[in-house]
């Protein structure tokens, strides 16, 4: 197989379902990396879940708001322009706020197949976050990651 630069434009969004989180994959190169967006509409989630490969999301600079990240038992806020790295079977969660939403763009150390999803929870048994959680959660630093003992 010969590498070859291409380039790759996104399709007009098209909005999900009442409950769906709308995707689309950009790039899929087996073996190597893909990338795509998610659009996180206000009061949507993704249960908990980790991958096959590591993953690394970006909340669009230009959201409407921020985007959160459960993990180690606790929300995390990521604001717009924030990156999250999450290692290959980490457990995580992602939620927009209860007001606002996100566009998360990932990347997978692979092709999106071969990240594929692990759930650690049923996907109907996960909730996006609280408004409570939503106000208590705080960033991401290593000081505050430092008062969160990881669950086993």
């Amino acid at each position: 197989m010969e590498a070859r630069p291409y380039i790759k434009y996104p399709k007009p969004y098209q909005p999900g379902t009442a409950g769906e989180v709308s995707g689309t994959p950009l790039i899929n190169e087996p073996g190597q990396v893909s990338f795509g967006v998610n659009d996180f509409k206000p009061g949507l989630f993704r249960a908990l879940h980790g991958h096959h490969t590591w993953e690394l999301v970006l909340v669009d600079s230009s959201s409407e708001g921020p985007g959160y990240v459960q993990f180690d038992g606790r929300w995390w806020r990521v604001d717009p322009g924030a990156a999250v790295f999450v290692p290959k079977g980490s457990a995580h969660s992602w939620s927009s706020g209860n007001t606002t939403g996100f566009r998360m763009i990932w990347i997978y150390g692979g092709a999106r197949e071969q990240a594929g999803r692990i759930w650690y929870v049923k996907p109907e048994e996960g909730k996006c976050i609280s408004p409570e959680e939503e106000r208590n959660a705080p960033t991401w630093t290593p000081e505050a990651a430092g008062t969160v003992v990881p669950n086993p």
